[in-house]
């Protein structure tokens, strides 16, 4: 049983309009990075509405989810990511509201074109590679009615 290991899951979107990548500013003191909006799945919670409701804290957008795009398997949790289109919102920097305002990682939300994406720490690589080469374009589970 020593095996066992706690893990929680997370919800990322992936949102690409006219060739730019909606992103999200990380900083924990000298580590800065950036991600796709999104965070961990609370309890009683499903992936989509996790998403949902951090992608709106983060970034100020109302999304849907159209399709899993990306997993990735990290040492005490586990990212589900999904392509999704914004049905609503405004951008604008969100915040994590379980953290007080002085903790807050959250530096900075925006569009950033293709092109210029090796300029930016963006993890996780892998999915910064498919949008880069486009193969991400190619790629996907169509998430059911029901959940969106």
């Amino acid at each position: 049983m020593s095996n066992l290991r706690a893990c929680l899951l997370v919800s990322r979107a992936v949102i690409i309009n006219d060739n730019k990548v909606l992103l999200v500013k990380h900083q924990v003191e000298n580590e800065i990075g950036w991600v796709f909006p999104g965070g961990r799945v609370e309890e009683n919670e499903s992936c989509v509405d996790a998403l949902i409701r951090e992608c709106k804290e983060e970034t100020g957008y109302d999304i849907i989810a159209d399709s899993v795009c990306y997993l990735e398997e990290y040492s005490i949790y586990y990212a589900t990511y999904f392509r999704c289109s914004i049905v609503g919102g405004d951008l604008r920097l969100g915040f994590d509201p379980d953290m007080p305002e002085d903790k807050q990682v959250i530096k900075d939300v925006k569009w950033i074109d293709i092109s210029e994406f090796d300029k930016y720490d963006i993890y996780p690589e892998g999915l910064k590679e498919m949008i880069k080469d486009g193969s991400i374009n190619s790629l996907g589970i169509k998430i059911p009615e029901i959940y969106r």
